[in-house]
C-alpha cells in the first residue's frame, strides 16, 4: 500500500465532488476481475481517499459470470456503476464508458494490465496536461512483449507516424484524461475496437491539447484472443478507416507532445515495480 493517504489539499478535492473515475472494459473476465478490482480499489483509496473515486465497468457482451461479479463490485465500492454494451468491442466499450463519466479526471485501462508508478505519476502531473498516457514501446528494457507482437506494434506505430504525423511511440496504453478538456473530442470519435483510443490521441494532438507520454512496464499475462494474421488484416483495414476519419482534421496549433522517461516516473514513486502491487520503495 502507499505509505500515506493523500489529503484533500493534495488533489484539489472540491466540495462534495469525486475527483476521479476509472473506465475498465470487461469481456469474460470471471477469473481475474474480483481480485484485480480489489487491488485497484486499494490503490485508489490511497491515491485520493476512500469514497472519493468510482469504477465505471463496461461489460461488453460477457457470457460467463462477469456480470454477476460486476454487480458485486457495485455493492462493494459505491458509487461505482456499470455500463452495458451488447457485443465484444473494446473501443466501443471505452467510448460508452468515457461518455458515462462525470468526473473531471478519468483513468482508462485494462483489467489485467496497469502500472501503478505510471498512474501515481500521472495523477501528480495531471494539472499540466490534458492527456497522460503510458507507452509499452517507450522503454524496451521494461517491455516483455514477444518478438512477433513487438514487430506488429512497431509496424502499426510506424504507419501512424508516416500517415498521420504521430509524434509518439504508442496510442494503446493506459491513460489519464481531463474529461472537461477532451469531452468534445470523445464525442466525435467514430472508430471502435483497437482504433478508438488511437483516433482520440490523434485528435487531441491536432487540437493542440497538452499530451504527455511515459513508459510503462508491460508483461503478457495470458494468451491473446486473436490470431496474429487476423490482427494484421484487421489493422490494415482499420488504418484505412482511420484515414477517412482524420482526413479533414487539421493541425490547429503547434504539437504539444511531451515525452518522459521511466526514471522520471519512478523519481517520486513509492513502488518498486507494478507487479509488486503493494510493495513500497525503499
Amino acid at each position: 500500500m502507499l505509505e500515506k493517504t493523500y489529503r484533500d489539499a493534495d488533489h484539489g478535492l472540491g466540495s462534495g465532488d469525486l475527483p476521479i473515475s476509472t473506465v475498465i472494459p470487461l469481456f469474460n473476465e470471471e477469473k481475474i476481475v474480483a481480485q484485480n478490482l480489489e487491488s485497484l480499489a486499494q490503490f485508489y483509496d490511497q491515491l485520493v481517499g476512500h469514497g472519493n473515486w468510482l469504477f465505471i465497468l463496461v461489460d461488453n457482451g460477457s457470457t460467463d459470470r462477469t456480470p454477476e461479479l460486476v454487480k458485486a463490485a457495485m455493492n462493494r465500492w459505491p458509487p461505482s456503476r456499470t455500463v452495458y454494451h451488447p457485443e465484444p468491442n473494446y473501443g466501443a466499450a471505452l467510448r460508452v464508458g468515457l461518455l458515462a463519466a462525470t468526473t473531471k479526471w478519468v483513468f482508462m485501462h485494462d483489467v489485467e494490465q496497469w502500472d501503478l508508478p505510471f498512474m501515481e505519476w500521472a495523477w501528480a502531473a495531471r494539472h499540466n496536461y490534458d492527456m497522460l498516457m503510458g507507452s509499452k514501446r517507450a522503454d524496451p528494457t521494461i517491455n516483455e512483449q514477444k518478438a512477433h507482437r513487438r514487430l506488429l506494434s512497431a509496424g502499426l506505430n510506424g504507419a501512424l507516424q508516416v500517415i498521420f504525423q504521430f509524434s509518439g511511440s504508442d496510442t494503446h496504453g493506459p491513460k489519464l484524461l481531463n474529461r472537461d478538456s477532451l469531452d468534445s473530442l470523445i464525442q466525435i470519435c467514430r472508430l471502435d475496437r483497437g482504433q478508438f483510443d488511437t483516433e482520440l490521441v490523434l485528435r487531441a494532438i491536432r487540437a493542440g491539447k497538452r499530451v504527455a507520454e511515459a513508459p510503462i512496464e508491460y508483461r503478457e499475462t495470458r494468451p491473446h484472443r486473436n490470431l496474429m494474421i487476423k490482427k494484421i488484416v484487421w489493422n490494415l483495414l482499420a488504418l484505412r478507416r482511420l484515414q477517412l476519419a482524420m482526413r479533414d482534421v487539421p493541425f490547429e496549433a503547434y504539437v504539444r507532445y511531451h515525452r518522459f522517461t521511466r526514471e522520471d516516473v519512478l523519481a517520486k514513486s513509492r513502488y518498486l515495480v507494478p507487479d509488486a502491487r503493494e510493495q513500497l520503495r525503499v
